[in-house]
């Protein structure tokens, strides 16, 4: 199996705060790394001690056209398989993109600081917007309130300096994903998934979800899988209920554990921050942690099946995580 995987640096200057990885997972290999940071517009320096535009964000594999797709702060940038770089896709409503997810040939990507997702077609054209805070079920249930921004305006490098996750109604929208013809995104501050297409309609709210990345949903459409980043756990939920039918602490590992001892947190860093989820078959999952590795999960047993460590830094966390077969 070949995992592609990358990395967010906190702390560290923008062009030395992520990384791009090929590795053979068997052996546990490293095939290929490439230094990861948004360009063209450059990004010099970012205030803010967190992620934010440092690093990759997420990964996609197209099996169509042979293609990884990598998201940066403002850019998608694609590569053949041996991570040659074969064109970049930006736009001017990309803004500290987090995870994205195809729709045929086209793709959804959310756009976390200005809190919409935006459906563009291969070459950056836009097909689509969505925007959770204009969206009327979700201002009755939440309360929420449109965010003022001006959509045709390049918007890439507007909200760098802004702390725009600490206002009233942001939502962080951190992911859009597909299951059929139903797409969906998470509203991370809020713990809520939300049903974007066909209708609009609240799938799951849960306390325990909220500050989560990477969803996923199940290969029968039955369930939701979640990173519960803060709580360390993956949780997964029954997708027509909605409701939270198991939780898997990752700290329930012995050699998890053993990391959270090694590596404590620091301040605006967060040992075993869980963010990078994978689907390998029905009942095996890879997640990404900080220090950076992957774990291998047995979800039907609650086993660990295998853990590569490439971080040894607290700061140093996997964002984007996708897998091929051999």
């Amino acid at each position: 199996m070949i995992i592609y995987f990358d990395t967010v640096k906190r702390k560290r200057p923008v062009y030395e705060a992520g990384e791009l990885i090929k590795l053979d997972w068997d052996s546990k290999t490293v095939l290929k790394t490439l230094p990861i940071y948004p360009y063209d517009p450059d990004i010099l320096h970012d205030p803010n001690p967190r992620g934010n535009t440092r690093g990759g964000k997420g990964i996609l594999f197209s099996e169509k056209k042979n293609e990884l797709f990598l998201g940066t702060y403002h850019s998608i940038l694609v590569f053949d398989p041996d991570l040659v770089l074969k064109r970049k896709i930006t736009h001017n409503l990309f803004v500290n993109i987090h995870e994205m997810c195809f729709a045929g040939e086209n793709i959804w990507v959310s756009s976390t600081a200005i809190d919409g997702a935006v459906l563009v077609s291969p070459f950056g054209e836009t097909i689509k917007t969505w925007w959770p805070r204009e969206e009327k079920t979700l201002q009755d249930r939440f309360g929420l309130k449109p965010m003022y921004i001006d959509k045709n305006a390049d918007n890439r490098l507007k909200y760098i300096h802004a702390e725009l996750s600490t206002k009233e109604h942001h939502t962080h929208l951190n992911s859009v994903f597909k299951f059929h013809e139903k797409t969906f995104v998470f509203l991370n501050k809020l713990g809520a998934v939300v049903q974007v297409e066909p209708g609009v309609k609240v799938v799951a709210v849960d306390q325990l979800a909220r500050g989560g990345h990477s969803p996923a949903v199940s290969a029968d459409g039955r369930q939701i899988l979640l990173c519960s980043s803060f709580q360390k756990e993956v949780l997964i939920y029954d997708l027509e209920k909605g409701i939270l039918v198991k939780r898997i602490p990752l700290l329930d590992f012995d050699e998890v554990a053993r990391l959270r001892e090694q590596y404590p947190d620091q301040p605006f860093n967060q040992s075993i921050f869980v963010r990078g989820l994978e689907i390998i078959d029905p009942g095996r999952i890879l997640v990404g942690i900080a220090p950076a590795a992957i774990l291998e999960i047995d979800i039907d047993r609650n086993r660990l099946v295998d853990l590569y460590r490439y971080g040894s830094d607290v700061g140093d966390s996997v964002h984007g995580l996708v897998h091929l077969k051999k």
